[in-house]
């Protein structure tokens, strides 16, 4: 699992998702959470500095664990079959949380990945119990919710599902401010995003771990 979360951050830093030591990952191991530490640059981010902790918050072993540990822990309470998160600062997605309340049904790899809406959370805090509530309020069922003025997080069944997420995403992101300073764009219709959510669900799903 810490490897996995190594190369996790990797990605994360080469696909410009993050900056300096912004942006946290998790994985879930049957009760133990392991997740990046607070404010350790990921250029040196060692595995015996990967912090694990219990499912209540008990620190079992590494550095001290990341600031957004509670928004982790409290997804996973309440999403069964979210096993890795991934939360970023993405350039976009941060700019979509400035303006809008949600980014509509847009694209079919962002309706599939994503969920037919991406929400926008409430803001608070950074670090709280009350921005943990409030983003998995606004994640819903989904595999991504953007933080107002804050960020971009994205869930899956596994690391690699996560941080696909976050391309889906953020290049979604992209495209409806494209659109918007256009003016006038189309968007799938709420049962043709149904249909191809469950498609992705229950067919497209990919189950490789290998993160390239």
């Amino acid at each position: 699992m810490k490897n996995e979360i190594l190369k996790a951050v990797k990605f994360i830093v080469k696909n410009g998702l993050v900056k300096g030591t912004w942006g946290n990952v998790s994985i879930r191991d049957g009760e133990l959470i392991y997740i990046t530490p607070s404010g350790i640059p990921y250029d040196i981010l060692k595995e015996e500095d990967i912090s694990v902790v219990k499912l209540d918050g008990t620190h079992i072993s590494g550095l001290k664990p990341s600031s957004e540990l509670p928004t982790h822990l409290e997804i996973y309470k309440n999403r069964e079959d979210v096993n890795a998160i991934v939360h970023t600062h993405p350039v976009f997605s941060t700019t979509i949380s400035l303006v809008v309340d949600f980014i509509p049904p847009l694209v079919e790899d962002a309706v599939m990945i994503l969920g037919p809406k991406i929400n926008v959370s409430e803001y608070a805090l950074p670090g709280t119990l009350e921005l943990a509530k409030k983003v998995v309020k606004a994640l819903e069922s989904n595999h991504a919710v953007i933080l107002r003025n804050h960020g971009l997080i994205t869930v899956g069944e596994d690391i690699k599902e996560a941080l696909t997420a976050s391309l889906v995403c953020e290049k979604t992101a992209e495209i409806f401010l494209y659109a918007l300073n256009i003016g006038n764009f189309n968007l799938i219709n709420e049962e043709d995003a149904f249909i191809l959510r469950n498609k992705y669900l229950n067919s497209y799903r990919q189950n490789s771990k290998d993160i390239r």
